[in-house]
């Protein structure tokens, strides 16, 4: 089972969402974490757990994106030992690998991306698109996002984000249907060592989380 970190920046410091808030986010508390600075965290999650994979929101650029992203760039550049998976709120096919690493992987969200044709035509296969959910319904631009054939999909629920309510596999039957040779990638609401096993039993081999790794919920040696 493949764990992958969720790290969401915000005014360049790593960020979680506030509870009872809407799509609110609030400094990570020294509760969770020693830090609040990108690469020092992504340390401290090194030092919990040999992740190989990281995922990163940059919030900033999903509302307005950032079509130069230095301090992006800067992070993944220092660790070019890992892979890291970008949220970086990409809106056209011009957007795409704006960033100049090597060691990422483009996420297009269905929530700002809008040229799935241009997608479709050029059958560019080196990104994961990331279904957004919001209450059971796929919050996007266009429903052209029906029309691409993703290699790899990740079930974002976005209720569940920061919560330890468990998996949201009615959402995972409806990535499902409309991409039935896609894998998923798991993100929302795991909440310990059993949720992974679920999830492992049901054949999903990645998960994208933050919460159960701060809170040490996770025994590794089971997985």
């Amino acid at each position: 089972m493949k764990l992958i970190p969720a790290i969401d920046l915000k005014n360049n410091k790593v960020v979680i969402a506030s509870k009872g808030k809407e799509r609110e986010y609030e400094e990570i508390s020294s509760i969770l974490s020693p830090t609040s600075d990108p690469c020092k965290f992504i340390n401290y999650l090194l030092s919990l757990y040999d992740f190989n994979t990281i995922y990163l929101a940059d919030l900033d650029s999903i509302s307005n994106f950032n079509n130069k992203n230095i301090f992006l760039q800067s992070i993944i550049q220092t660790f070019s030992n890992l892979e890291f998976i970008i949220d970086n709120g990409v809106r056209k096919y011009s957007h795409l690998y704006s960033l100049n690493n090597s060691n990422y992987i483009q996420i297009i969200g269905t929530e700002t991306f809008e040229d799935y044709e241009i997608l479709n035509y050029k059958k560019d296969k080196k990104y994961i698109l990331s279904l957004d959910f919001k209450d059971g319904i796929i919050i996007a631009q266009n429903n052209n996002y029906r029309k691409i054939c993703p290699k790899k999909v990740i079930s974002m629920n976005l209720d569940n984000v920061g919560e330890k309510t468990g998996i949201n596999y009615n959402n995972i039957r409806l990535i499902n249907n409309i991409y039935p040779d896609a894998e998923i990638i798991i993100s929302g609401g795991v909440a310990n060592t059993e949720d992974i096993l679920e999830a492992k039993v049901n054949n999903y081999s990645e998960i994208i989380l933050l919460t159960a790794i701060l809170e040490k919920n996770i025994i590794y040696s089971k997985l």
